[in-house]
């Protein structure tokens, strides 16, 4: 199995509110990957892109809503566990990068760590 980061992209509300996310869909979503999901990751309110170190923040139109890391066989399976992600409901977008292999993730440096939730 390899492992993906997912990216969520978009916001759904005014740019200055942040996204609006559903939890309870966001939830079911991330409970039904079951083993898939290595790292729930978590969800944004906010972000800026800083283009470069010369220019300050900005906002954009496809804002960084959130993340988590999946493992699946492939990339076409990747693409499937991610085309039930709520962002879609939410008119924003994903973003899925194979990650490089021997790098730990947090969860699996430190196996106690709570996983966040987001508030509802």
């Amino acid at each position: 199995m390899e492992r993906y980061l997912v990216v969520f992209r978009g916001a759904t509300v005014d740019e200055a509110e942040g996204p609006q996310h559903d939890t309870v869909r966001w939830d079911a979503w991330f409970n039904g990957l079951g083993s898939a999901l290595v790292d729930r990751g978590g969800l944004a309110r906010s972000s800026v892109e800083v283009p470069s170190r010369l220019r300050g923040p900005k906002l954009n139109s496809a804002s960084l809503s959130g993340y988590a890391i999946i493992a699946a066989p492939d990339f076409n399976e990747a693409v499937r566990l991610a085309e039930e992600c709520p962002i879609f409901d939410e008119k924003g977008s994903v973003e899925i990068a194979r990650l490089i292999e021997g790098q730990s993730t947090p969860a699996q440096a430190d196996p106690g760590r709570i996983q966040p939730v987001a508030p509802g």
